[in-house]
């Protein structure tokens, strides 16, 4: 769930998805330094274009100093956003699970690919709740997936 003061600080609307998208998130650098890392499966619950809620069994730090990607494929687009984490909290549906708050940085060709499938997102899920060629999570492929079905007491 999120809090109050995070819903505040959002500059534009999101478009959440009723099953998150899955996606992989890889480490991209530490103090500005790259840094190689292994992927790690994500599940992202909504996007706006400055930024992403996503859940994760890992725990990162909320900081400005670490860089994050994240590959997934939108609309039949493979895509890379870049992000940092702004905010943690402990998942209320399962333990040892975390879900975050990520402001998107994007380069000028990201941003104008982004905002057109963000656009065509939205008129998507106007007229039904999934988005065509998209990797939504799934129990096969998504060890996470089943916290989606789940309702806090």
């Amino acid at each position: 769930m999120i809090s109050v003061r995070h819903l505040n600080r959002r500059k534009e609307e999101r478009q959440v998805f009723e099953i998150p998208l899955c996606s992989e998130l890889t480490i991209s650098s530490i103090n500005k330094q790259s840094v190689s890392s292994g992927r790690v499966e994500i599940c992202i619950k909504d996007v706006s274009i400055h930024g992403l809620r996503f859940i994760s069994s890992l725990r990162f730090p909320v900081s400005e100093n670490l860089l994050l990607k994240f590959q997934t494929r939108i609309m039949d687009n493979l895509i890379t956003l870049s992000g940092k984490i702004v905010w943690r909290n402990s998942s209320p549906l399962k333990p040892s699970t975390y879900e975050y708050g990520v402001q998107l940085l994007h380069d000028e060709f990201t941003r104008s690919l982004f905002t057109k499938l963000y656009n065509d997102m939205g008129v998507w899920l106007k007229k039904m709740p999934f988005i065509p060629g998209c990797r939504f999570c799934n129990t096969k492929s998504c060890s996470l997936y089943p916290i989606h079905k789940q309702k806090p007491h």
